[in-house]
Order: structure tokens, then C-alpha cells, then sequence
């Protein structure tokens, strides 16, 4: 697994948004979400000092610029965060939340 570095994380007017550049190549969409899920599990929730019980991204559409991908995230207190994540370069996605409890 490819481990997201460096990393961007930032507060902007109460809105949470990671920027995260991969190292490596990506080879299909499949990357993006699995790299999407860890992100997510290990850097977003320790910034929201929050634990995930679960993390399910769906696979982008494509590779390309601008391309969204949604995640929900499940707190181990059942809280649900849900994440709007779109591709901004070539092995580097931004992720937004999009909702939270």
C-alpha cells in the first residue's frame, strides 16, 4: 500500500481539507480508492480526534483530473462522516467532508 506523503492537512472556515499527493504510480482507479480509505482511516480521523470503525470509498470513474469519488466513514460510536474527494493531479486527490454528525 502506498502511504500518503507528503500530506496538506488544513481547517478553512470549518470545512476539513486534506490534500494528499502519493508516491508512485498508479495503476487504476482501485489506487485511489484504496490509498482514499487509509487516508482517511489514519491521517483525517486523528486530525478529528475521531477512530473509524469503518471506511468505504467508492472507485473513481477514471484517473482524470477533476474526477469526484465519495467515501462514508463510520465512527466506532456509529457516527457517519461522509467525503467528497476529487483527483487534482496525477496520484494526488483532495479530500472534502462533505458531512458531519
Amino acid at each position: 500500500m502506498v502511504q500518503p506523503s507528503p500530506c496538506r492537512v488544513s481547517n478553512l472556515l470549518g470545512l476539513f481539507v486534506a490534500s494528499v499527493m502519493l508516491t508512485g504510480c498508479f495503476t487504476s482507479t482501485a489506487d485511489f480508492k484504496s490509498d482514499a480509505e487509509a487516508f482517511i482511516t489514519d491521517k483525517v480521523g486523528t486530525e478529528l480526534n475521531v477512530v473509524f470503525e469503518s471506511v468505504n470509498c467508492d472507485s473513481p470513474l477514471d484517473q482524470e483530473i477533476g474526477t469526484q469519488f465519495p467515501c462514508t466513514a463510520i465512527t466506532v460510536d456509529g457516527r457517519l462522516y461522509e467525503f467528497d474527494n476529487v483527483i487534482d493531479e496525477p496520484g494526488e486527490f483532495t479530500v472534502n467532508i462533505a458531512r458531519r454528525p
